[in-house]
């Protein structure tokens, strides 16, 4: 649906000349409220599909406005078709050569209207119901510190790296644990009672799944790209410095929503 497109109704005329009207002078790539959902897919359709699906169940009934950004970056048809007949109100789809995950994200970022951004690879499973863009707008409006909120599951089984480790994941970790890293987390509630964390460790960013303040990446600026032809590792590292020099407070949404299914396929790309 295109912007032209939008609340017009059954007999409504497309353009009509004698109305002459700007735009709101707000920023047209910053709408305020808005989510928008970058979805990065390298080949494995199968588990792009039920990837996608999981996320959509689990914010379906989610109140506010989210935007869709596909990008196909492997050349896959059979998900390439996937963007194109999910039904979603608002959603951009591309298609390009694969020049790095960091490249496909800028991408996405550089499409994207949201006040907040949600990294999303394709093979992140929504494990378990739960609104959690519901929980992030609540979080993010609290607290103007924040500017990352975590969705992975801090018990994830399937890729346990950082796992009880205070520096890269505290919220998996015991009291005693984190007094001794000297990391603070802090425990809170939304009005309606759900709880959630705080933790000003400097970690915080990762591809994982994670909901982005847009201010955050224009202070950090685009994700390190490789040149072409090169290794085209993603410099996640990097830009995790970048946004601890930042200094945001990260969050934890308070709900395991995302597994990794990335060790639970065959060498032909489908789930075991």
């Amino acid at each position: 649906m295109t912007s032209t497109e939008r609340h017009l109704f059954k007999g409504d005329s497309r353009w009509n000349h004698e109305v002459q009207r700007y735009k709101d002078t707000r920023d047209p790539f910053l709408e305020s409220g808005l989510f928008s959902i970058v979805v990065i897919a390298l080949g494995r359709p199968n588990v792009t599909q039920r990837s996608v699906l999981s996320t959509l169940d689990c914010i379906k009934d989610y109140e506010g406005e989210v935007e869709w950004i596909f990008v196909e970056n492997g050349k896959c048809n059979k998900t390439y078709e996937f963007f194109q007949e999910i039904d979603l109100e608002r959603k951009v789809v591309i298609r390009q050569r694969n020049y790095g995950i960091n490249e496909a994200l800028n991408q996405g970022w550089a499409l994207s209207r949201g006040e907040f951004v949600m990294i999303h690879e394709n093979d992140w499973l929504a494990t378990r119901p739960g609104d959690f863009l519901t929980r992030a707008k609540q979080i993010f409006d609290r607290h103007s510190t924040v500017g990352i909120v975590h969705l992975r599951d801090p018990l994830d089984p399937s890729e346990n790296h950082g796992v009880h480790k205070p520096e890269y994941n505290p919220w998996s970790c015991t009291q005693e644990a984190l007094d001794a890293a000297d990391i603070k987390v802090w425990r809170e509630k939304t009005e309606d009672g759900h709880a959630y964390l705080i933790s000003d460790y400097p970690n915080g960013f990762s591809n994982n799944p994670v909901i982005i303040r847009k201010q955050v990446y224009r202070e950090c600026g685009p994700y390190p790209e490789p040149e072409v032809g090169t290794d085209p590792r993603h410099g996640e590292t990097e830009y995790q410095e970048r946004v601890r020099d930042l200094g945001c407070d990260t969050a934890y949404v308070g709900m395991p929503i995302y597994w990794h299914m990335g060790k639970v396929q065959t060498k032909f790309g489908e789930l075991v």
